[in-house]
């Protein structure tokens, strides 16, 4: 059964992430103990194992890792859309939409920048565009 869009919602664990988002933030865990970003969301630091897990705002900036276009239809997505992994310049890499002119056949390794748009609903999410 589909559904509801209306109800989705995030836990506790993932809030800073999609508060941060909603303010226009990209916003990523940081291990206090050994410098380390990550993602995704986790109570310890995987490199160290340290529980000195706190959030932190990302630059925003990272590059194109991976993307491909799916062309298969989907309710909340228009159809065909780029899904794309990108590495932040904090060195995370996770996946996210890509968007602008031409997503689809941005080259690999081009920078890339974080928009939000801040009027999503249920919630917001990071996406990426090519850096000007």
């Amino acid at each position: 059964m589909p559904t509801d869009a209306s109800e989705l919602t995030y836990d506790d664990a993932s809030a800073p992430f999609f508060e941060g988002a909603a303010r226009g933030e990209l916003m990523l865990q940081f291990c206090e103990s050994c410098d380390g970003y990550m993602w995704p969301v986790k109570y310890r630091c995987p490199h160290c194992f340290a529980p000195a897990v706190v959030w932190r705002a990302a630059s925003g900036g990272a590059t194109l890792y991976s993307l491909t276009v799916v062309h298969q239809a989907h309710p909340r997505f228009p159809s065909p859309y780029v899904l794309a992994t990108v590495e932040t310049q904090e060195g995370v890499r996770f996946n996210a939409s890509l968007v602008g002119e031409n997503a689809a056949s941005t080259p690999i390794g081009s920078e890339m920048v974080a928009v939000f748009d801040r009027t999503e609903k249920p919630f917001t999410v990071p996406r990426f565009r090519r850096a000007s």
